[in-house]
C-alpha cells in the first residue's frame, strides 16, 4: 500500500528528467496524502506533459460522488480486470514522479514510519493511472491512483506491498496505450 509519499526535486529538474514540454510549478512536498493534488506525467498529442490530478481515481462513469470509494491504490494483479480501473489500465497509464515514500512498520502496539527513496537521490515514477470525471453539473476533475504490487526483498521487513516503480527505460511503453497487460508484463 502507499498512502503518503514525497516530492522535493524542482520541476526544472523533473521537466528534463521525463524529457515533458511542459511540467506545472511546484513547491517541494514531503507528506502528500490521498486526495491531494498530485503531479502525474502523460503522453498527450503535444507530447509529454505534466498535469496537477486528484489522488483518488474518480471513475469516469460514477454518479455520485458521496459513493466514492478509496481509490488511491489499484493492485497490480487485478487492475486489468476490475471495473473501477480497468479502463482506465487500458487506455490511460501515467507516471507518478516521487522523491521518495512511505510505509509505517507494526512493531507491537505502534507503528514506525520509514521513508524509503533512490540511493543517489534521483527522482523515480511510480506507474500510476488516471480517469476524467464529468458531473452532471459541468465540473470536470482528472484523477489518479498508484498501482502496487507485491513487495519485494527490501520492502519485505516493513510491508507485503509496495508501490510500482517504474525504470526509465520502461516509461515509453508504460505510457503506449496500444500495448496490452502480457504485452507489459512480457517485455520485462
Amino acid at each position: 500500500m502507499c498512502g503518503r509519499y514525497g516530492l522535493n526535486h524542482p520541476d526544472p529538474v523533473l521537466a528534463d528528467w521525463y524529457r515533458a514540454s511542459f511540467i506545472p510549478e511546484l513547491k517541494p512536498r514531503y507528506n502528500i496524502a490521498p486526495t491531494m493534488e498530485i503531479l502525474a506525467v502523460r503522453d498527450t498529442d503535444s507530447g509529454r506533459m505534466g498535469s496537477m490530478m486528484r489522488w483518488g481515481l474518480i471513475p469516469y462513469w460514477l454518479k455520485d460522488m458521496k459513493k466514492l470509494p478509496v481509490l488511491n491504490n489499484a493492485r497490480a494483479e487485478t487492475v486489468a480486470e476490475k471495473p473501477m480501473f480497468r479502463q482506465s489500465f487500458r487506455q490511460r497509464r501515467c507516471l507518478i514522479p516521487a522523491s521518495g515514500f512511505f510505509e509505517w512498520k507494526t512493531e507491537g502496539r505502534r507503528k514506525q514510519p520509514y521513508f524509503i527513496s533512490s540511493r543517489d537521490g534521483a527522482p523515480f515514477s511510480f506507474a500510476g493511472v488516471w480517469e476524467t470525471w464529468d458531473s452532471d453539473t459541468g465540473e470536470t476533475k482528472e484523477s489518479c491512483a498508484i498501482i502496487t504490487t507485491e513487495c519485494n526483498a527490501l520492502m519485505q521487513p516493513i510491508h507485503d506491498r509496495m508501490p510500482v516503480i517504474l525504470l526509465q527505460d520502461t516509461w515509453d511503453m508504460w505510457l503506449d496505450p496500444s500495448l496490452r497487460r502480457d504485452e507489459i508484463l512480457l517485455s520485462r
